[in-house]
Parts: C-alpha cells; structure tokens; sequence
C-alpha cells in the first residue's frame, strides 16, 4: 500500500510540477529548429545561384572554377560572410537577415542550454538542502538568486525570440509579414518583461501582526520564573517577550512581530489562554518545553534566515505567472519551489520530533502525549463551533464562540478520537508545519488507541500556566470579545450572498446590503435591485436568473444574454460620463452577489442530499 502511495506520489509530482517545468523549452526549441532550417534554406538557395554564376563565368579557369565550386558547395554562405573578405558579397538586406538567423540561433542554444545547467544546479542544491538547516539555507539562497536571474534572462530571451517567430514564420512560408502579430507579440514580450522587473524591485511588507497582549516580566512575576525553570532544563536562553492570545496554538519566532502598535523583534513566544485553561501544569511544562526547544536547536534562526526569501520567491513566482507569455519560467521556477517543499516539510518534522523528544525528556511521555491531545481536540473542536454558528443563516446578536466551547469541549473530548482521521490531524503554526498526530504520539511512546489516550484527553486541567499570569481571566475575556464583534460583523456582511430571498427575514437582510439602485440617463431611468434589472426601454424587467452571460462591446454597450437568446443592451454612452462607471459597478456588484448566493444555496442543497444518503447508508 505504501509502494502504490509512493508511486502515485511521484506520478502526481511529475504531472503537476515537472512536465509543466520542460515548457520552458518550447520557446528557444522551435525557434532553434524553425531558425536554423530557414538559414539553411537561404543557404541552400544562395549557393545555387552562386554555382550557376562561377559556371556561367568564362573569364574563370577551369582550376579556378574548380576551387570556387569546392568552397561555396563546403562553406555555407552564413558562415561565409563572416569572414572580412566575404562580407560584401551579400546585399545589406541579406546581411541583416543572415545576422538574425544567428542570433536567434545563439539565444535559443543558450536559453537550452542555460535551462539544462539551471536545472541541474538547482536539482544538486534541492538534494544538498536535505542535509541541515545551514546547509537548506545557504543552498536556498544561492538557487534563489541564480533561478531569479535566470527567470529574468529567459523572459527577456524568449520575448526576443517570440517577437522574432511573429515575423519571420508568416515571412518565410507565405512572403507576408502581420504588423498585428508582431505588435502583439511586442506587446506581450514587453509586458512579461515589466512583470518580472516589478516583482524583482518591489518592496514587500513583511510585517507580521499577532493579535495577543505582550506580558511583561513585573506583571506576572511567577509566569517568567516558571519560564525561567523550563530554559534552564531545556539549555537554552530566555525569550525577550512572551505574548498571550487566543490562537488555538504556541509558536516561537525570531521574526520580527507587531503586536498591538509596537513591533517586537529578538526571540518571541505566543502562549494561548485559552488552551492554557485546559491543560494541568505538567502539559503545559512539556508544550513549553517543546517551544523553547527550538530555540536551543536554532529553529527560528534558520527560520527567520528562509522566510524572507520564501516571500520573494512566491511573489516572483507571481509576477511570472502575471506575465503570460513567461508562464513557461513560471512552470520552471515553481518546480523548484515545489522541490524545495519537500526539503522544507522534512526537516521541519525532524525539528519538531527533537523538540518533541526534549519535552518528553524534560517532563514525561505522557504529559507531552496529554498536551498534543488536548491541543488538536480544542483546536478541532473550535474550527467546528465557529463553522457551526457561522453556518447560521439569521443576523447574530452574539457570537459566543468562547462559550459554546467552554461549554460543548467536555463532551466533544470525550468522543474526539473516536472522529474520522483523527491520526491525520496537525497542531496550527503559523510559520511551520508538523507531523501528523499519529506520528507525534508514536514518536513519544504513545499510541491513540490505548486507553490511557482517552484518560489523558479527558482529565481536566488544573490551569496551573493559566493562574500564573495576572489578569489572565480578563485579558482573555477582552479578545474573545473583540474577536466575536469581528466574527460577527463578518457573518453579517456575508449573509446576504446566501439568499436568493424567499422569506421576509431574508429579503430585509439583502435588501439592506444591496439597496435599490436607480441611474437616470437619455433613454429614461436604470433601476437595479437585488432581483434584477430595469432599464425604460426594455419591455419587462430582467431577472438576474434569466442572464446567462453579459460582455461590454467596443460601442460602450452591455449586452445581457439571456436565457431565451434574446439579448438586452445598456448603452452607456446614453449616460453622463460621471454615471457610466456607476452602472457598470451597480451591475457587477448586484449580479455577482446574485451567482453568489445562487451557488450557495446549490452548494447547501447537494450537501443535504449528501448527509441524507449517509444517513440512510448508515441505517442500512
């Protein structure tokens, strides 16, 4: 099973990733092969004429004749007329095109060959970066600064090349050039190029905000001398501020982080209250120590070294793929980034094995077994409360998050790993990834179906890390409660994509988001609602569910489909300037919230029938 995994592991790499990688070679191929056959063509047609005319010539001899065959029939004229002594035996015309050939050749061979070199340098720096973190980051940096020169190059080349093909496939097979076509291909060339360019020199925002309050060392006094217990044990210094929030996890980062208005920098640890709240004192020793072990094994440093350049690449990987004719080094590139995830993933489980193992080491297999579990069931089980009430298709008075699961996780912990691919299940990080559960608790000495597993889920915690911290209880209050205003504003504003009204509840709710709109311009008034459209001279109203597409022709007309095959114009040129872009936006904006909400409601309706077929398969 495992075998037949791998393999179609390698397959799926290999169509998603690696054969779209080989497009970068279609460009400089065809122009190479097209290129090199219409200078032998011209060759080829040269040296006949030249041959009749040395034939034809009396004033030669027949030794001299004999030599002048012998040459222009073994040196083609292309390599001919490089030499100062032949150089004018071609017209200036014939020069330039000879000259062309050439150098379409020279940048097709060396975008190949360039592509190959890059290739394998890159393929020996991805199989070096399996070795350490210094070894990952130095090999990252370095294929990273090669692979961006070589994208810009080959942008560059390729819209040379591309620009070149424009003109000479329509000149030499039917003696026309396109003006359109080259435009176009000069067009597109130009753009990639500009693409590439911006996301070489851009400035990137690399801030990162967490949302939590930072504890300082004389507000919670026993907090920091805890911490201080679990460094010494774990061999490794202090962090320079602990922030404590209500993200469903812990992390520790060396990157520079904004929390409130004030930027942080230097080493940094998020504890969750709310998890804090539901462990004993030793879980939390173990998760600590788990944090705190990254520190010792130069985990965040490494970190903070890769991430910048991660950030580059992904937005130099999006200029590419932005600029459409470089979508091939697009392909190219991110092969590599792919390649590079494999490497990055692997030795982020290994780091998180060791710290793993040092917890355990620092306090016990079953005290870190204990932690993972409550950690992923909490988390689990909010990400199903939140859902749960988001999922709620009536304006919210509150949100209640942090009370539904105060009050449900007793009960959902008590059948968690009971829960389909529970193994599967990952601790949240919002800089790394971890190992599957099931390999985390193996890794520690536990198993998921021992019953001490179900034992250790289900004991209360004592809150221990909880108390330790002054004001606990009202600085987790203060941001649940600022996070459920969010959550709550953001429900609010999605629920009118959800109706296609059939209640007055539902239209009051999407009436007051999107409001009758009316437009008055030379063929009368526009109206626009959350149904549909009126314009004076059509003969009825439009519904939204009786338009099948609507497109804008080069008169400064909107033309709607419609159902039957009838179609409706809007000319905006009918309106004044200032009120043409509000019609534009009023139809956008009406009839996407109308597709939206139509395929809610489809979506909501298939996943119905879904459980009631699970149901009744269950039944059976």
């Amino acid at each position: 099973m495992s075998q037949a995994s791998d393999d179609f592991s390698k397959i799926g790499f290999a169509r998603t990733f690696f054969l779209p990688a080989l497009l970068i070679f279609l460009i400089p191929v065809v122009s190479l092969v097209f290129f090199l056959y219409i200078q032998n063509h011209y060759d080829e047609e040269a040296r006949n004429e030249i041959l009749q005319e040395i034939r034809a010539d009396a004033s030669l001899s027949a030794e001299d004749k004999a030599a002048a065959e012998a040459l222009y029939i073994n040196v083609p004229l292309s390599r001919l007329i490089m030499h100062p002594d032949f150089a004018d035996i071609v017209t200036s015309q014939a020069s330039f095109n000879y000259a062309t050939f050439r150098w379409a050749i020279r940048l097709s061979l060396f975008s190949i060959i360039g592509g190959i070199v890059v290739f394998v340098l890159s393929a020996l720096c991805v199989v070096a970066s399996l070795r350490s973190q210094w070894v990952q980051y130095v090999s990252l940096s370095v294929s990273w600064h090669v692979l961006r020169i070589f994208g810009a190059a080959q942008v560059l080349i390729q819209g040379v090349l591309l620009f070149a093909l424009s003109y000479w496939v329509t000149a030499f097979f039917f003696n026309i050039y396109v003006p359109k076509l080259m435009i176009i291909a000069g067009i597109l060339a130009l753009a990639a190029i500009a693409a590439v360019i911006k996301s070489i020199f851009i400035k990137l925002n690399n801030e990162t905000v967490v949302e939590g309050t930072v504890i300082e060392r004389d507000s919670s006094p026993a907090l920091w001398q805890e911490l201080s217990s679990i460094c010494a044990k774990v061999k490794t210094e202090m962090p320079d501020q602990v922030i404590a929030g209500i993200d469903d996890n812990f992390f520790v980062t060396e990157q520079s982080l904004t929390v409130g208005e004030k930027k942080y920098s230097g080493r940094s640890l998020f504890v969750s209250l709310s998890l804090l709240k539901q462990m004993n004192g030793s879980e939390a020793d173990a998760v600590l120590a788990h944090e705190m072990a990254h520190f010792s094994g130069n985990d965040t440093l490494y970190s903070q070294k890769i991430s910048p350049l991660l950030v580059r690449y992904e937005h130099y990987l999006h200029g590419l793929y932005e600029g459409g004719v470089s979508l091939p080094i697009f392909y190219f590139m991110n092969c590599f980034r792919a390649l590079y995830e494999v490497s990055l993933k692997r030795l982020s489980r290994s780091r998180e094995f060791r710290a793993d193992r040092i917890a355990t080491e620092v306090t016990s297999p079953a005290d870190m077994a204990g932690a993972l579990l409550k950690i992923i069931a909490y988390s689990s089980y909010r990400a199903k409360v939140e859902q749960d009430i988001f999922n709620k298709e009536e304006v919210l008075e509150n949100a209640n998050v942090s009370q539904e699961i105060a009050l449900g996780f007793d009960h959902y912990a008590g059948s968690f790993l009971s829960t389909p691919d529970v193994s599967l299940l990952q601790t949240s990080h919002p800089f790394d990834t971890h190992p599957s559960l099931v390999d985390r608790m193996q890794a520690v000495g536990c198993t998921l179906e021992s019953p001490d597993s179900q034992v250790m889920l289900s004991a209360p915690g004592d809150g221990q890390w909880y108390r330790n911290i002054e004001g606990a209880e009202e600085l987790e209050n203060a941001q649940w409660q600022e996070y459920e205003d969010r959550f709550r504003a953001y429900h609010e504003e999605s629920l009118p994509y959800r109706f296609l009204p059939e209640t007055d509840a539902e239209l009051a709710i999407v009436v007051k988001a999107f409001p009758e709109v009316q437009i008055s311009g030379e063929e009368g008034l526009l109206t626009i609602d959350h149904a549909g459209i009126m314009h004076h001279p059509w003969e009825s109203p439009v519904p939204f569910s009786e338009i099948q597409s609507c497109n804008m022709d080069d008169k400064g007309r909107l033309n709607f489909i419609l159902a039957e095959g009838k179609p409706n114009k809007i000319n905006l040129k009918k309106f004044m300037d200032s009120d043409q872009q509000r019609v534009i936006e009023a139809v956008e904006r009406y009839y996407s919230r109308y597709l939206a909400a139509k395929a809610y409601q489809e979506h909501v309706k298939q996943a119905g029938t879904t459980e009631v077929e699970e149901l009744a398969d269950t039944e059976t």
